[in-house]
Order: structure tokens, then C-alpha cells, then sequence
């Protein structure tokens, strides 16, 4: 993620690293006019202390991998949580909300056992930035702020700040595993080939103010999700939230290019705005490397507020 005021303007920023739920998190705060480094720096430490406390607690609570989880105990049978922990009823309402929306492709019951992974990392994300960093934001005490983790980023910028996220969206086939000759190894199978094409780093770049963007695929954490196509190496997904931000972006993964357009159409989705990386072999009409939606198809770089 680069932030950017401009080309004649730098700004100030502090970045602070914590690492929860198996995955570095990371929150950046912008100085507003006349604020120091130093001041800013002192907002960063209790900003990220905070949100620490918070991820950690969701960890607790909803990690399928602690015996003594709210969702081991649901798995176990004791679904009592759902009438005395307000965050795992509404988790679990959101994930049979997402099995709703996504024709059953987000599923939360995987292999017949409740694992709300899928949905909690980016509502942690998202309560942690509405919690701890947009009241920084709306007092004035920094610019913007955004906080991100595991493909998922929620941003904020102040209404007089010029500031703006710019986000690049990595090319998931630009370290091997691209485009298959004959007799070379199936990219679905997540390893580099020996004939690959020249790619890009990144694929497109996303100015954004207030907003979310979330991105699923194979290519750093190989084959983790059951798919039902194999035609798509990623997706990147523009919503106002982050939860389904991370929602559509899985179920693209999941459901492939042509069948995720058509639950988009289906549910009548107009806010979600798409960034695809292909297979370009999976699509004989048209090798295109990137597929877009809500996005004119021949620019490299995108603003959206």
C-alpha cells in the first residue's frame, strides 16, 4: 500500500506492525496540517495497542485452532454463544447472510464443521478501524488512517484532507506460476512452471478515501480454498464494507469468472467493483490477463471514493 498526497506534497506517516490470527497486521496514520512527527508517533503506539487488544480478543474467541474457542465449543456441540456473545451471533448471522448472497458458494460449514474464518478476519479488521482509528480521524487528531491484514484493507481519510490510498494490486502471476504450455504443470496446482511469460508486479492501482478493498487467491497461500473453477489466480474486491469486500472476493475465487458475474447480476450487487487476474489459458475467447467490473477495462489505475 502507498500513500500519497500528490507529487509536491510528502506526507507524514506512522506505521505500526502487530501480528494476530497467524497474519502480520499493519496500521498507517497520516499527520494532519501542522502535526508533528513526534505527536503523531504517540497516537500510533495507543492506536495500535488497542487494536492488538481487539484482534487478539477476536483470536480467542473465534479461532477454530484454541480448544477453548467459542467456535471449538460450537463444534463440540455448544452452541451457547449465540445467546450470550453478541459478536458470535452476528458472525454467524453474516456468514448464513454471505451463504444467502453467494448461491452457497461462501459456505461456513466446511466439510459438515462451522468455520467462520472466511468472514472473521475482515470483520476484525473493520470493527478495528471503525473503533480505534476513525475517531481519529473524524477529531482531526491524523489525516487518515488505514489498517490491513491478509489481502484486507479498510482506509479512512479525513473530509478537508487531499489525501488519498493508493492501493497496487499485486500480479499473482508475475513470480511463475503464469501461463501453462504443453506438457508443463496445471497452474491450478499452485507451482511455478519453466515457461512462463514476462508479467508485471502489479496488475492495476486503486485510489482510495473511505473504503474497503479485500483480495483472495492462490498465489501466496496456494490451493486453500475448495474450489468450483480454477479459472481465476485472484480477485480484488471494492465495497463500502470489508466483510463483504472479503465475501465477493472468495466467492469469485470459488465460484470462477462466469458464475460469480452471474450471482453479482443475480442479487443485484451494483456497488461491488471487481478486479480479476486469469488463467488466460481457462479463457480461449479472450487471454486477457485482467477482467474487470464496475471499471473501465483499458485503464491501469482507478479512483473511487
Amino acid at each position: 500500500m502507498t500513500p500519497t498526497r500528490g507529487p509536491a506534497i510528502q506526507a507524514v506517516i506512522q506505521a505500526r506492525v502487530i501480528h494476530a490470527m497467524t497474519v502480520p497486521f499493519t496500521m498507517q496514520i497520516v499527520a494532519g496540517p501542522q502535526q508533528s512527527s513526534h505527536a503523531l508517533a504517540a497516537i500510533a503506539d495507543e492506536a495500535i495497542t488497542l487494536i492488538g487488544k481487539c484482534l487478539h480478543d477476536v483470536e480467542t474467541r473465534f479461532s477454530p485452532f484454541l480448544n477453548d474457542s467459542l467456535v471449538a465449543k460450537a463444534r463440540a456441540g455448544d452452541w451457547s454463544a449465540l445467546l450470550h456473545d453478541r459478536d458470535f451471533a452476528e458472525i454467524y448471522a453474516l456468514c448464513h447472510q454471505a451463504k444467502r448472497l453467494t448461491d452457497g458458494c461462501f459456505d461456513p460449514m466446511h466439510n459438515g464443521v462451522y468455520d467462520p474464518t472466511g468472514i472473521v478476519k475482515g470483520w476484525a479488521i473493520e470493527r478495528a478501524h471503525q473503533r480505534f482509528l476513525m475517531p481519529l480521524v473524524r477529531d482531526g487528531r491524523c489525516a487518515a488512517a488505514a489498517l490491513g491484514g491478509g489481502g484486507d484493507i479498510r482506509t479512512a481519510v479525513h473530509d478537508d484532507s487531499d489525501f488519498v490510498w493508493r492501493i497496487g494490486i499485486e500480479n499473482p502471476l508475475a513470480g511463475g506460476i503464469g501461463r501453462t504450455k504443453a506438457g508443463t504443470t496445471n497452474p491450478r496446482q499452485g507451482r511455478p512452471t519453466p515457461h512462463t511469460t514476462s508479467q508485471p508486479s502489479t496488475i492495476r492501482t486503486i485510489s482510495l478515501r473511505d473504503g474497503a478493498i479485500a483480495t483472495s487467491g492462490t498465489a501466496k497461500r496456494g490451493e486453500h480454498i475448495t474450489r468450483r473453477s480454477h479459472d481465476l489466480a485472484q480477485a480484488t474486491i471494492i465495497h463500502d464494507r470489508l466483510v463483504f469486500a472479503d465475501m465477493w472476493a472468495t466467492t469469485a475465487i470459488i465460484a470462477g469468472e462466469q458464475r460469480f458475474r452471474s450471482i453479482l447480476a443475480t442479487h443485484a450487487a451494483p456497488n461491488v467493483q471487481a478486479i480479476l487476474a486469469r488463467y488466460p489459458e481457462y479463457h480461449a475467447d479472450d487471454d486477457s490477463l485482467v477482467s474487470v467490473i464496475g471499471f473501465p477495462s483499458q485503464k491501469d489505475s482507478y479512483e473511487t471514493h
